[in-house]
């Protein structure tokens, strides 16, 4: 997770720190030492002012962005080298001004050594404060080139899956339409209109994350035509749509696969008519898209749930990071006993609402 770091409040902070220890030694000055205000105040002032400089010398210069010789316990030396500058240029800048003073020049003789241990603190801590923002800076940098190549993987995978999903359909629907050029040359055409259209608008939203639903639904229903002229009587489609805000989006090629999976399995291994139920509805802040249709439980099996519904699965857990959007569910229905008993695949789809938001 990236570490944000206010650079505003770290200079705030540090203009603040040394404000402080430039008034408790003005305090120090007047009172422990009986120096004039104008000179304690200009002394602290000017000392400070100029260790503020010493801190922005450390964060901005080259040298210190090579933490080789320094990261490893020798902070104290380049620490040290710039308290005795500061000491030597403060001294003799403000010697140069009141050296009329003896009481203050006398002063420095005192005070000197505190005034090197303070300032080797100080730069210790600004070089150590320096090396730890460079190593989030760098930890940060990491983080973002991590999620941008994890964005890009899932982005590769998504559009490989979403690829792998259109040569079914298209290669089904090419050899229906070879099969009804000769017998019903008008449902060939027919068919031949609806594909380009399905096709058409498949490669408008290629690289689209989200569409409308509306649309979504648009092309679902030109799938679904095209599924009509191809198994003709047999393919009965019941729809329930009760989705009101055409603006909702949901990510492209997840519903279609799921009914294709539907027909597939529906009517694999039949001859009579197959019911496909559609129902579209929001609950509890999801998209709830559910799809049942018939299959023969004593009837020869189709081996695997498909590659559609598992890509479908893989697509979800890379957009919501979560395993459980895609239900399968096994049902069977009898109203008496002189009835037959139905058997339903049910795949029930969910989208969160949140993904639907701009």
């Amino acid at each position: 997770m990236p570490i944000n770091v206010n650079k505003l409040n770290i200079k705030l902070s540090t203009l603040i720190l040394l404000f402080t220890l430039a008034g408790g030694q003005f305090l120090w000055l007047h009172f422990t030492f009986h120096i004039e205000p104008l000179i304690a105040g200009v002394d602290s002032l000017g000392a400070y002012f100029l260790m503020y400089g010493l801190v922005l010398f450390i964060r901005y210069s080259p040298v210190f962005y090579i933490p080789k010789y320094i990261k490893y316990g020798i902070i104290e030396i380049p620490s040290f080298i710039l308290t005795m500058l500061w000491v030597y240029f403060s001294k003799h800048a403000l010697l140069e001004f009141f050296d009329h003073n003896q009481l203050y020049v006398d002063s420095w003789d005192k005070t000197i050594i505190g005034r090197i241990i303070i300032g080797w603190l100080l730069l210790s801590m600004a070089i150590i404060c320096h090396l730890i923002l460079a190593e989030l800076k760098k930890a940060e940098e990491a983080v973002k080139l991590q999620e941008q190549a994890e964005n890009l993987r899932k982005e590769a995978e998504l559009f490989k899956l979403r690829q792998q999903l259109q040569p079914h359909f298209l290669f089904n629907s090419l050899n229906s339409i070879n099969a009804l050029i000769n017998k019903q040359p008008k449902d060939a055409r027919t068919m031949v209109q609806q594909l380009s259209d399905y096709l058409r608008n498949t490669l408008k939203k290629e690289d689209d994350r989200s569409v409308l639903l509306k649309e979504e639904l648009y092309d679902l229903q030109l799938y679904l035509s095209i599924e009509k002229v191809r198994f003709g009587h047999r393919l009965k489609i019941t729809e329930d749509m009760q989705v009101h805000n055409e603006a909702t989006k949901v990510p492209p090629f997840l519903i279609q696969p799921l009914v294709e999976n539907a027909i597939k399995y529906g009517l694999y291994g039949t001859t009579g008519e197959v019911a496909i139920t559609i129902s579209v509805k929001t609950f509890q802040g999801n998209l709830i898209f559910k799809i049942s249709n018939p299959y023969d439980k004593d009837g020869v099996t189709v081996k695997g749930t498909g590659f559609g519904l598992e890509s479908i699965k893989r697509r979800l857990y890379l957009l919501f990071a979560r395993n459980d959007l895609l239900k399968i569910e096994k049902l069977t229905l009898k109203q008496d006993e002189h009835t037959a008993a139905v058997h339903l695949f049910v795949a029930t789809l969910i989208i969160p609402i949140e993904y639907t938001k701009d």
